[in-house]
């Protein structure tokens, strides 16, 4: 059976050397096994030049351009399969860190087979790659789901920025993981660049997530429209620099990932400023909850950090960030929905989404029942009183019909003066209580107001589905309709009288 094994006695000094990237070259003393039968070293080198010598004799070299002192060499393995005559040699390994934060990276060697340590390497890294194309699939479908709502229903959803952030999310993740170098070790300067394009992109879109999410021309909308402009600047000098072979793209993204931790504080500190405006909103409880969970999930991985020293390639903070990306999509989806949905006036439904049910709809079961209201004089206060007049009229009569039918039941406005409720799991009783409710509120709210400009009032009609063959909302509706109107004609033969 195939085995690696680490190799244990490895002999490290660091030497100054003028002509190494960072003053320093890593020298690693150690001596290959005898009794293995299957002979290969392999060792993870992070953005190092890397020289590899058996008993004196080079046989492995990788090292950046010459010409080009900004170019990276990414993160990759030493694969060196060996001859049998290699046992018992002595191996030293030269590496020169490229850039300043990879001087101390521990570096570990195994020798043996390759293919377990693939198949260890494949169970450390593969719910990285799974998080990072989650991100990436779920970030594409945010990015479409934004350009649909923007082309065709004229709204400007934050997923569009939001999309953004998980797609550079999730290629940051896979693009550092040992797995993805491991599978395709031709383009490891590709993965390098695309790690580091991500990192100077990804405060710009954090900043215009909060930006798009904040309060139109407030405050903070403002300080983010600042924040994006200085991090487009910083991005374009970082890239300009790395062109003009000053600095690279590596060693300036340390700035941008302090820029990213900073803006993160930011909106977590936001929304708890936020939240008590919204402590009764389920929703915003629900985003709340997705942003203590991103907070633990970074916590633990900074524990982790100071306890062993490793991050375990932020396992936690992976987790929160999914959660929180997908929490966030859900929420500004079903926003997006009552923008659509949702009348402006009254808060309930609108006639979009009662035209739809009406003409869509079938009743679930025999205990339901379609209700009609045709609100009384609304064009006479309108006409005699103004718009705005009218406006309050409807306001309060959806404010008692709300107050009247029970909740987790439909409630829209279905036209001008027109309003439907389907009232679930009920009965004859049930609903005569309903509009009785609703005329003893009309009933207090007329008598607080005697001398006012308009009066409430309202004709009512239902039907339940036993009363329908068809069992279609759409025949339940003219039903109602047509019993809403008897009702209001003999309203108005009592007035006459």
């Amino acid at each position: 059976m195939p085995t690696c094994k680490e190799v244990q006695e490895v002999a490290e000094e660091t030497r100054s050397d003028a002509a190494a990237p960072q003053g320093v070259t890593r020298e690693f003393h150690f001596t290959l096994d005898n009794n293995l039968t299957e002979k290969q070293l392999m060792f993870y080198v992070i953005n190092s030049n890397t020289k590899v010598y058996i008993n004196g004799e080079l046989v492995f070299d990788k090292h950046r351009s010459e010409t080009n002192k900004v170019s990276a060499t990414g993160c990759y393995w030493v694969n060196l399969t060996l001859l049998r005559a290699d046992n018992g040699k002595e191996v030293t390994v030269e590496l020169q860190p490229l850039y300043a934060a990879t001087v101390k990276r521990a570096v570990t060697f195994y020798e043996g087979s390759q293919y377990p340590l693939f198949w260890k390497i494949l169970k450390q890294d593969a719910v990285f790659c799974f998080f990072g194309i989650f991100l990436i699939l779920f970030g594409i479908i945010y990015l479409g789901i934004s350009f649909y709502y923007c082309v065709k229903m004229r709204i400007r959803l934050n997923l569009s920025s939001l999309g953004m952030v998980s797609v550079l999310v999730g290629c940051w993740k896979i693009s550092d993981t040992c797995l993805i170098t491991w599978l395709l070790p031709a383009h490891v300067r590709f993965f390098s660049y695309l790690s580091s394009i991500a990192i100077l992109l990804l405060p710009f879109f954090v900043a215009m997530y909060i930006n798009i999410s904040a309060r139109p021309h407030s405050t903070i909308q403002r300080a983010m429209y600042g924040l994006m402009i200085g991090n487009a600047v910083l991005a374009a000098i970082a890239g300009l620099l790395h062109l003009l072979r000053i600095v690279a793209l590596r060693e300036s993204q340390g700035i941008f990932v302090y820029l990213i931790l900073a803006e993160a504080i930011f909106m977590i500190v936001l929304e708890f400023v936020v939240y008590p405006r919204h402590r009764n909103d389920m929703r915003h409880k629900l985003f709340m909850a997705s942003v203590i969970c991103l907070m633990l999930s970074i916590s633990l991985d900074v524990l982790c950090f100071l306890i062993w020293h490793s991050s375990n390639l932020m396992f936690f903070t992976m987790i929160g960030i999914v959660v929180y990306i997908v929490a966030i999509g859900i929420l500004t989806l079903r926003n997006a929905q009552d923008k659509l949905f949702r009348d402006k006036a009254t808060g309930l439904y609108n006639r979009n989404k009662c035209n739809e049910l009406i003409h869509m709809g079938i009743a679930p079961d025999d205990r339901l029942c379609f209700m009609m209201f045709d609100l009384n004089g609304l064009k006479k206060t309108n006409d005699n009183c103004g718009h705005d007049a009218g406006d309050q009229m409807i306001a309060k009569f959806a404010e008692v019909l709300r107050n009247s039918i029970p909740a987790g039941n439909f409630i829209g406005r279905s036209g001008g003066d027109e309003f439907i409720s389907i009232i679930y799991n009920t009965d004859e009783e049930r609903v005569k209580k309903i509009i009785a409710d609703m005329w003893e509120q009309i009933t207090v709210f007329n008598q607080e107001n005697e001398h006012g400009v308009w009066q409430l009032g309202a004709a009512v009609g239902y039907a339940f589905v036993k009363e329908v063959s068809s069992r279609s909302y759409k025949d339940l509706y003219k039903l109602a309709d047509k019993r809403m109107y008897e009702n209001k004609r003999a309203m108005k033969a009592v007035r006459t009288e």
